[in-house]
């Protein structure tokens, strides 16, 4: 399997989990002051998820020699942007 590959699957893996994640909390109901299972739950999956998104691209944008080098530039810009979505505005919900 070579390196376009992999980043292409750790994309998609981390697309699913966030979709899960959001799924999950539908699925478990509300959260409330007590019982807050469903939005640990889904906050771990889409975190998961995004920081997936987000390794895939910035490792990509580093290692994969053989995509231009616009490619590689807005895949480290996109990939440092949702490392800080997922940082500053994802982990505080």
């Amino acid at each position: 399997m070579n390196k376009k590959t992999l980043m292409l699957l750790g994309i998609v893996v981390g697309v699913l989990l966030f979709f899960i994640g959001l799924a999950s909390y539908i699925a478990l109901g509300p959260s409330d002051a007590t019982h807050q299972l469903p939005r640990q739950v889904s906050s771990v999956f889409k975190l998961s998820g995004m920081g997936c998104i987000c390794i895939a691209m910035v490792i990509g944008g580093f290692f994969i020699s053989d995509i231009e080098k616009d490619t590689k530039i807005l895949l480290l810009v996109f990939g440092l942007l949702f490392l800080l979505l997922n940082i500053f505005i994802l982990s505080y919900q």
